[in-house]
């Protein structure tokens, strides 16, 4: 299975189990756990600078 690497934003691969994730790309490597707590925090990152344009 696929997955978004967090590092270089290229595709990771996740383990059939789900319990790693490893991208060839950058060499980086998390269990499954905290990859899904890094992603958490890259999509809250991104709605923090989303700021929508407000009529006067």
């Amino acid at each position: 299975m696929d997955a978004r690497c967090p590092e270089c934003d290229k595709v990771a691969n996740l383990d059939d189990e789900m319990k790693n994730v490893k991208c060839p790309h950058c060499n980086f490597e998390a269990d499954y756990d905290t990859y899904i707590e890094i992603m958490k925090d890259h999509a809250v990152n991104m709605a923090a600078d989303y700021i929508p344009k407000r009529p006067y």
